[in-house]
């Protein structure tokens, strides 16, 4: 179906929008500050990218928690609780005085702001179906790019205007924006308020088995990891180039222009080509980006600024990936599952997260001080997603 699957009330593109971007934007915004938070609380680098696994960690348990709750007390109930969430750990970790209670404020942090993306796509699973709704992932995903330049830019006048405490400052003033405006504008989508046909552990159960999506999780993870992988080791390469926070919250900009290219390539491109097509040539120009980022932090210039263009560079091609795999995934993930959206999508967002979390406490206890690090790690992850995408695309071929 090319439009919507009901016919009611949608909430508006910018609400859908900046609610999916808020994870992103909560997340860059903070990085910037992760050598501040190491300096400030006197532990490690490898500790302070720690509170970046904790968030995934928090977020993971958020999705489970919220996307169950958007079916049973409806969507805008639900996001609103979640804002208010969201709003208590900006409040903790700002009047964090020890490491462990930071920690503890970023899992909440996370726990609450999860909503936006796990409510969020339900209620635009909600509303579309089809092609209708690859395209809106795709319009969202460049407004979204948007964050993941705003974040670090953010993050870095937080850093230099007052450090870390005035990044948490800024999260909780969004924080009570963005309840405000849902509070106002946000519609009501639940079809109904029937009973779901299955408990939660028999969907459990059925999504486990379901080899799609069990697939589909580890294709979103690694292209998330990638991504996130850069705004967790990132700042420390910039640092070992020579240049400070201030700086890595520059680059983000190129990042948020492959994002908005990859997106709007993706939108161009789906009216020739089916979604298993272009994850395909995604996970080709991720393997492509993150090969060239290797071979130049290998042979990386002495002139401080030429080396800081050529690392940057490449990761706008696995951005673009990003933004031909993830939207193609998401769009299609729980097509089999329209009865029970909300826990069906909390179940499958709780998958990935829970793996992205693993990957950046893996990739951060492993970190090493060496300027090949970071694009050897993302070698790894797209040409692993190659082989399986490969494996699962010959798998369907042969039914």
């Amino acid at each position: 179906m090319m439009d919507s699957v009901l016919n009611r009330s949608r909430p508006g593109i910018g609400l859908l929008a900046t609610l999916l971007a808020l994870p992103q934007l909560s997340e860059t915004i903070y990085t910037p500050v992760l050598p501040a938070i190491a300096q400030g609380f006197g532990v490690s680098e490898s500790m302070a990218q720690l509170t970046m696994s904790i968030y995934f960690v928090g977020f993971a348990l958020g999705v489970l928690t919220w996307g169950w709750l958007a079916d049973r007390w409806g969507r805008r109930r639900a996001m609103l609780a979640g804002l208010l969430c969201y709003g208590m750990g900006a409040a903790g970790a700002l009047f964090s005085s020890e490491f462990m209670l930071l920690l503890g404020a970023r899992f909440l942090l996370a726990f609450g702001i999860s909503v936006g993306s796990v409510v969020t796509q339900t209620v635009i699973r909600d509303c579309y179906s089809g092609k209708a709704l690859g395209k809106l992932f795709s319009t969202v995903g460049a407004v979204i790019s948007l964050s993941l330049a705003i974040g670090p830019v953010l993050g870095s006048i937080g850093a230099i205007a007052g450090g870390y405490q005035t990044v948490f400052m800024m999260l909780g003033g969004t924080a009570l924006l963005m309840t405000l405006w849902v509070g106002l504008s946000l519609p009501e989508t639940h079809p109904g308020h029937e009973s779901v046909k299955s408990s939660k552990g028999s969907l459990l159960v059925r999504m486990i088995r379901d080899r799609k999506i069990r697939v589909y999780s580890i294709m979103v993870a690694g292209a998330n990891l990638v991504l996130f992988g850069y705004f967790t080791l990132g700042p420390f390469l910039i640092k070992q180039i020579g240049f400070s926070a201030s700086v890595f919250g520059v680059t983000g900009v190129l990042i948020a222009l492959g994002s908005a290219l990859g997106a709007m390539f993706n939108r161009q491109l789906l009216t020739r080509h089916s979604g298993g097509q272009l994850i395909l040539r995604g996970c080709w120009l991720g393997v492509s980006g993150a090969l060239l980022q290797l071979i130049i932090t290998l042979f990386l210039p002495s002139v401080p600024f030429v080396a800081l263009l050529l690392v940057v560079a490449p990761m706008v091609l696995m951005v673009i990936a990003f933004g031909l795999i993830v939207p193609n995934l998401l769009s299609s993930a729980l097509s089999e599952y329209k009865d029970e959206l909300g826990t069906a999508g909390a179940l499958f967002g709780l998958s990935y997260y829970l793996l992205i979390a693993a990957g950046l406490a893996l990739i951060s206890h492993h970190y090493v001080s060496f300027a090949g690090y970071m694009p050897a790690v993302f070698l790894v992850i797209f040409l692993l997603m190659l082989m399986i995408w490969f494996c699962y695309r010959q798998h369907i071929l042969r039914r």
